[in-house]
């Protein structure tokens, strides 16, 4: 049985990878996925690239590599990698040597001023150097490790090129490219059943051929071929025939057909459908390499997987496919831009990267740590373990995910509050850039300054989950900031009556705390308050629809949209404070006005 697990790796000045950043991955207990996250171009390719070069998938020479791949193009950043992998040792085909991958192995390039002499991955049983016959010191080389690579099942699948995924056949250079071709190769080549059955094989298709072309059309023009190849090679007796490619070539030369509603008469080879009908395939595929090979634990690395899935099918895939796999013990690492093929409490199966404001990749979060988040139920005062509820709180806000992906977060209590702060975004940034001539498209640009600018809006559904999301918030270092409704009016408890307090011990010794029938109402604010940090934190008085001025109980959408869009409408820092615009980058954070903070305006508009 063949085990191959990744430890860890080390990436430095490799593309987008400029100071070291270094990746753990958990171990063999933990049976959930890896996923690498983050949003457009933040290094993601570049990581599982590295990955792929440290475990020789992608052979390294001295030719592999070229100046786009030191960072900023500059040749005195070279390139390091230094991946850790554990491995069974398995038997190599000569039955002599052994095959082995535990241990680090490391890229090491050899520059001269501006030409690259050479490239090699060097495999380490350790870091420390050891003693050479000769007593100088040397590395620690792990001679097993040389073509061990394939003696264990490692399948990279780049969903971006999902037809070239089950092209089974040789490139010009004879080399296999897809993950199914080698599989049917490793599969026919160590069949021992099939093998014995090559000769009868061979045998009876030449018979098969010979039958057909007997007195054929065909016969004779290859005939032709004959006479004129021979005499174009001054009368060579060679040899020509024409017929299927050798035994192993030939299942590489086969088709997979599918035959639509149970057709099989008029089945259609499976590359004439489209992207989306290809990569439900290949999850049939992946699954179906698990099933196959149950007594090895196999790596799975896998390039975007949603590419050309719907969203309800990328959930599937999710957890159908990719954690089925991690459940069996296989190990599986993937880049995603879905929120819809992650768990964001599972946090010790997350990577998330960004880029910083050098245009460096910065690893933003990996930790095999355990997010398990304890508050006091505001009430009973009783200790909830809130893991308890991760599904619950998934089931009623779809969009939590969207925390991972985003470089700041907006937690507001429901639907009406993002309808509200959406409309309120869109207005303070037509007020921000409105004598700014470089902006030609105003609204445009309004309308999709969220987007560009990487903010979330997510509904917590209750303050109790809010305490939770910002815990969440903190644990994978994602910026927040938090709008809640007071729930009471300004006369009966005033904020700073309550915020005036050091702590809660002191708030719960004072009159305005022992003379309420609402404690855990103001427990329940305090807490949010604590939890969030007074800059990170607005309260509308005493709700949302107080302050627009909605006065109808009943709380319909539509007629608050009317109101947002009616002329008579008008906000001011009761709904939009001071700290959320300077949370947005409208505003710096400048108590005596001394300066205001320039947006980038590098919106296409």
């Amino acid at each position: 049985m063949s085990e191959i697990r990744i430890n860890s790796i080390s990436v430095e000045n490799y593309r987008s990878f400029k100071d070291r950043q270094n990746f753990v991955f958990p171990d063999a207990n933990y049976k959930k996925p890896v996923a690498i996250v983050g949003y457009n171009n933040c290094g993601k390719t570049n990581l599982l690239n590295a990955i792929l070069y440290g475990l020789q998938v992608n052979f390294v020479s001295k030719d592999t590599f070229s100046q786009d791949d030191f960072h900023n193009r500059d040749m005195d950043n070279v390139p390091f990698i230094l991946l850790n992998a554990t491995s069974t040792r398995e038997p190599k085909f000569d039955g002599e040597k052994f095959a082995s991958l535990t241990g680090y192995h490391r890229l090491k390039m050899f520059v001269d001023g501006e030409e690259i002499e050479g490239s090699k991955i060097e495999s380490l049983n350790g870091l420390a150097q050891i003693q050479g016959y000769d007593g100088a010191p040397k590395d620690d080389i792990n001679y097993d490790a040389f073509g061990a690579t394939r003696y264990f099942n490692i399948f990279y699948i780049n969903f971006h090129k999902i037809k070239e995924e089950i092209n089974t056949n040789k490139t010009s250079w004879g080399n296999l490219r897809s993950f199914l071709a080698k599989h049917i190769k490793k599969i026919v080549d160590s069949d021992v059943p099939m093998n014995d059955k090559k000769a009868v094989f061979e045998e009876e298709v030449q018979a098969s051929t010979d039958k057909v072309l007997e007195d054929s059309e065909l016969n004779r023009f290859i005939s032709l071929i004959k006479k004129n190849y021979s005499s174009n090679l001054r009368n060579d007796d060679c040899s020509v025939s024409f017929g299927l490619p050798n035994y192993h070539d030939i299942f590489l030369k086969m088709l997979f057909k599918v035959g639509l509603n149970g057709d099989i008469e008029n089945q259609v080879p499976i590359s004439h459908f489209g992207d989306g009908y290809i990569s439900m395939f290949v999850m049939a595929v992946v699954q179906s390499i698990s099933e196959f090979n149950d007594n090895d634990k196999c790596l799975f690395l896998l390039e975007e997987p949603e590419s050309f899935l719907h969203e309800n099918h990328q959930e599937y895939f999710y957890k159908t496919v990719l954690c089925g796999l991690a459940e069996n013990d296989h190990q599986v690492i993937y880049t995603t831009h879905s929120d819809k093929m992650i768990d964001p409490f599972d946090t010790k199966g997350l990577i998330r990267l960004e880029i910083n404001e050098n245009n460096q990749t910065v690893k933003k979060y990996n930790s095999l740590d355990d997010f398990d988040v304890n508050i006091a139920d505001d009430d009973t005062g009783e200790l909830i373990n809130y893991s308890k509820y991760n599904e619950f709180i998934k089931t009623i806000e779809p969009n939590l995910s969207k925390i991972l992906f985003s470089k700041k977060v907006i937690l507001v209590e429901g639907p009406n509050d993002v309808l509200v702060y959406k409309y309120a975004i869109k207005q303070k940034v037509l007020e921000f850039i409105a004598n700014d001539d470089a902006i030609v498209n105003k609204e445009r640009y309004a309308d999709t300054f969220m987007n560009f600018e990487n903010v979330a809006i997510v509904c917590h559904h209750g303050k109790g989950t809010a305490n939770y999301l910002i815990e969440l918030c903190k644990h994978f270092k994602v910026d927040y900031f938090v709008i809640n409704d007071w729930d009471f009016e300004d006369e009966e408890l005033s904020i700073n009556d309550v915020f005036g307090y050091l702590n809660l011990e002191h708030l719960k010794e004072s009159e305005i705390y022992i003379g309420s029938d609402k404690k855990a109402m103001i427990t329940t604010n305090w807490n949010l308050f604590d939890k969030a940090g007074i800059d990170k934190i607005h309260f509308n008085v005493k709700k949302l629809e107080s302050v627009i001025g909605y006065g109808s109980d009943n709380k319909s959408s539509i007629a608050i949209w009317e109101l947002l869009n009616s002329e008579a409408f008008k906000f001011d820092e009761n709904l939009f404070p001071e700290n959320l615009e300077v949370f947005l980058g409208l505003k710096v954070d400048d108590p005596f006005g001394l300066s205001k903070l320039e947006i980038d305006n590098d919106l296409p508009f």
